[in-house]
């Protein structure tokens, strides 16, 4: 006889990983500690970001000050040598031959003609500053004090030929159209 089977049972199958909870049915402990743990990462993760920062500034700072004192290097190995005396000699000798006779610059070059022209406007400023304080000396040599000033100007006025200027001769020079019209009608 056949004995009765027995019902097969259907296989269902089990996940093999290991399940994560559910973040939103977690406790309001976990929760609280772990924005606090994401909020303390972020600050460490500015802060190192910040020092990082600061020493590439430095690092910068470095790489162009070096380039620089290697470029000054270069450009003093590649310089000629040049004796100080030989060049201020030089130097003043240039200006010098840069005038003519009657004290006007020559033109040589554009850079030691701007510099000769400056040189002599300075002669003509100081000369005519100079000419100024005689002519300020000599003024008040002649006049003396403010007393003495006010009688020599009296006595000028009081020598001077009288003339008597009337309203309607001094307009006597202008033509008629520049005078109003004072007629009626």
């Amino acid at each position: 006889m056949e004995t009765p089977s027995k019902p097969e049972k259907k296989h269902v199958p089990v996940p093999h990983r290991a399940y994560k909870p559910n973040p939103i049915v977690q406790t309001r402990d976990v929760a609280t500690q772990r924005r606090r743990d994401m909020f303390f990462r972020k600050v460490q993760n500015d802060r190192d970001n910040k020092k990082w920062q600061a020493r590439g500034d430095q690092l910068q700072r470095l790489d162009y000050i070096s380039d620089q004192k290697r470029w000054e290097a270069e450009k003093a190995r590649q310089a000629p040598e040049v004796v100080d005396h030989y060049l201020d000699d030089e130097v003043l000798d240039d200006a010098m031959s840069s005038y003519t006779p009657s004290g006007t610059p020559q033109a040589t070059d554009e850079e030691d003609y701007i510099l000769a022209q400056e040189e002599y406007e300075l002669q003509q400023l100081i000369t005519s500053m100079e000419e100024e304080q005689d002519n300020q000396e000599h003024t008040s040599q002649h006049y003396g004090s403010d007393d003495e000033d006010y009688d020599q100007l009296f006595m000028e006025c009081i020598t001077a030929p009288d003339v008597q200027h009337h309203p309607n001769e001094m307009n006597a020079g202008y033509g008629n159209e520049d005078s109003m019209d004072m007629t009626e009608g």
